[in-house]
């Protein structure tokens, strides 16, 4: 997976290019440098290390993308199994897109019995925490999804919250990140199945 996020290609957003012609972000030389390497033909593994010979930190790349400056096309949002109870057609979730504040949030009734001790609404607040990630930081949540993903536990999960919360907040996205955050709260705060 990692090797295939790092041949996609990365490409300036409009606001990127207006950055480069009018120097209205203040950015510094370093991130200019960056800017200028993302030309929609080099893949990010390229554009890292150019930079980086250049004296340049990959963490500015991340910068860039969470300040919306370049995008990362939808190569980088590789379906990551969650566990091994983890089966192709065990999505319950709404797609990413349809995490708008109108959408309707599945629930997990107390008075629903688990089968077989699995923990499903471990098992849906993991998955929407890495597809919120997958669709909102996909570059600065990498790490943060592969924690998400040996995560095993609900207190696993928990931990992990915090640093999930601060990967998908973005101004324009904040009332997503806050309702996604909400929900898994509600879900591993729900009585876990009994194992037998």
């Amino acid at each position: 997976m990692q090797q295939r996020f790092e041949e996609a290609v990365p490409v300036k957003t409009a606001d990127g290019a207006a950055e480069l012609a009018n120097r209205s972000r203040g950015l510094s030389q370093r991130h200019r440098t960056v800017l200028l390497l993302v030309d929609g033909q080099r893949p990010i593994s390229r554009v890292l290390a150019t930079a980086q010979a250049a004296g340049v930190q990959p963490a500015l790349f991340d910068e860039l993308v969470s300040l919306g400056l370049v995008e990362v096309p939808t190569v980088a949002h590789v379906e990551l199994p969650l566990g091994p109870d983890d089966a192709a057609d065990s999505s319950l979730l709404p797609a990413s897109r349809s995490l708008l504040p109108e959408s309707g949030w599945s629930t997990w009734s107390d008075a629903q019995p688990e089968p077989d001790g699995v923990d499903r609404a471990l098992h849906e607040a993991r998955e929407l925490l890495a597809r919120a990630l997958r669709a909102q930081a996909p570059v600065s949540g990498s790490l943060t999804l592969l924690k998400l993903k040996r995560a095993s536990t609900r207190d696993e999960v928990e931990a992990l919250l915090d640093e999930v919360e601060q990967r998908l907040r973005r101004p324009h996205r904040m009332i997503v990140a806050a309702q996604t955050m909400r929900h898994v709260r509600h879900l591993l705060g729900l009585p876990a199945p009994s194992r037998r």
